[in-house]
């Protein structure tokens, strides 16, 4: 019980210290589950919407791992992401053509889970990466419509999760 609450306060002071510190928008929850199991959920809602998993060993796998300051020594991560679709491509690059065109778009679903006593703490960053000017580009998306999309997300994962474990 008292790790249980520890995890609790930690999530709620690294929400604090997250907007204090102007970082990019996330969605936080506990899951009572394991985070093989989380995973595992995660994969079974996110694939039909074309999400695929991303590598561990991958040179963007390992760019987002150091721009979210993850420390896959703690915490188990799962990186899935979904390619865009030319049209939204070509959408984007007419929407900011002041800079390099882009392409080979991805939006990057990030799960951060941090074991506690009980529960996971399951920390969830939206972003978008594309190939321009010979490099990658990494954004996190701070707009209402992907956030609500995360809390929605994350909402249906912890749901399915409790779901599956009342049944047995």
């Amino acid at each position: 019980m008292h790790r249980s609450l520890m995890a609790t306060a930690a999530v709620l002071l690294s929400c604090v210290i997250g907007g204090a510190n102007e970082k990019p928008p996330v969605v936080q929850d506990l899951i009572h589950a394991t985070p093989a199991k989380i995973k595992k959920a995660a994969l079974a809602m996110l694939v039909p919407d074309g999400y695929t998993i991303d590598s561990d060993k991958t040179a963007l796998a390992m760019f987002v791992s150091q721009a979210y300051r993850i420390d896959s020594n703690k915490a188990a991560v799962l990186r899935i992401s979904r390619p865009w679709s030319s049209e939204e491509i070509s959408s984007y690059n007419t929407d900011h053509w002041t800079i390099q065109p882009v392409s080979n778009c991805r939006d990057v679903l990030t799960l951060i889970l941090l074991p506690g006593d009980q529960a996971i703490s399951v920390t969830m960053r939206l972003g978008n990466t594309c190939h321009a000017d010979g490099g990658w580009r990494i954004w996190t998306s701070e707009n209402e419509k992907d956030v609500q999309w995360m809390q929605n997300t994350l909402a249906d994962l912890k749901a399915k999760i409790e779901k599956a474990d009342q049944r047995h």
